[in-house]
């Protein structure tokens, strides 16, 4: 019933009866701050803080998890590829990363290697038919690929938005070409993540130093705002990291303000130090309930005011259990039995 991979998806994926989904951590680094609990008494499971008792329903992990494939005379689990999180696939075309993050432990715990297209599609198969947790979407998502890999991940782009049989999503970085985000939707790309993660520019310079040494903070709003016009409101979004290791609050919610002015969705994710990245080893401290309460208010009011029809995404409510996002009861937000591919 758990997963134990990245620091911000690791841990026990939950829903409520009333249709709110939630990520319950389970690393020490940030459990040990938290006054909720996961408890289970004979077969139900519920959180539980102070006196109050929230029963919930526990999402097995996917039966394909168990299963592996050989690469290179050499045999890997099919988690390698892809991991199922709630109805979304994520697969990991790149292992590793081509960039180094200080909060994001890919480029400290795996080395750079490309994996075979014909398995990545493979596992797609397997995660729309597994027969405990099956996949409703696929994110294409892991590390950022080497400059001079970015034709062969394009090629996978493309390949699995025809053979998925699913809607597909891709999360990247942005690339110089303003052109590009067309082409993705000309594929049959559904919806486009690209993540800011942090915006003050010093504080990235440290955090995420090769975002601004590549492209620089203008480009990647410039290139947002161009995705959206191919893609549509609703269908491009942008994560940005919060808590007061990454960055002032203030200048958080100064990102959120750019990204909804540009009918982008902003995706609020706390910040959970990894233990493995340097800011995990300096100590520094996971987002804190009064910093989620106040990023999330502010944001609902940022998006309101924009005008631009945009909310606090993800969309995909499954998907909103390890970020702080709530279903409203609107159209904005795609249930579990929605259409994820319908405009909003």
């Amino acid at each position: 019933m758990t997963l134990n991979e990245y620091a911000s998806t690791s841990g026990v994926a939950l829903y409520t009866a009333d249709g709110v989904w939630i990520n319950a951590p389970f690393l020490e680094a940030f459990t040990q701050q938290t006054e909720a609990r996961l408890v289970c008494e004979g077969n139900q499971f519920a959180i539980v803080r102070d006196s109050l008792t929230v029963p919930v329903s526990v999402v097995p992990v996917s039966a394909y998890h168990q299963e592996t494939y050989e690469d290179g005379g050499q045999r890997f689990p099919y988690t390698n590829l892809g991991v199922t999180h709630t109805d979304r696939c994520r697969i990991s075309p790149v292992e590793g990363c081509a960039w180094v993050c200080t909060f994001c432990d890919l480029p400290y715990e795996f080395k750079y290697r490309k994996k075979p297209k014909d398995e990545l599609r493979n596992v797609v198969r397997m995660a729309k038919n597994d027969r405990l947790a099956p996949a409703r979407h696929v994110l294409i998502s892991g590390g950022t690929p080497k400059p001079e890999d970015e034709a062969w991940i394009d090629e996978i782009y493309a390949h699995i938005a025809e053979h998925a049989a699913m809607p597909v999503d891709v999360m990247m970085p942005a690339r110089k070409d303003m052109g590009y985000p067309a082409w993705l939707k000309s594929v049959g790309v559904n919806m486009l993540s690209i993540n800011l993660e942090v915006f003050d520019r010093e504080r990235a310079r440290k955090i995420t130093p090769n975002k601004l040494k590549l492209l620089g903070l203008d480009h990647y709003l410039n290139y947002i705002e161009v995705a959206v016009k191919a893609f549509g409101v609703g269908f491009v979004q942008s994560l940005i990291v919060f808590g007061s290791a990454i960055e002032p609050i203030e200048s958080t919610l100064e990102g959120v303000r750019e990204l909804a002015r540009r009918g982008c969705m902003p995706v609020l994710s706390p910040f959970r130090p990894d233990p493995v990245t340097p800011l995990g080893k300096k100590g520094s401290p996971p987002a804190s309930h009064e910093e989620m309460v106040r990023v999330y208010g502010e944001s609902l009011e940022i998006c309101a005011r924009s005008g631009t029809g945009v909310k606090v995404g993800p969309r995909c409510i499954p998907c909103q259990h390890n970020t702080v996002a709530f279903p409203d009861g609107s159209s904005f937000y795609v249930p579990l039995d929605g259409d994820l591919t319908r405009p909003v």
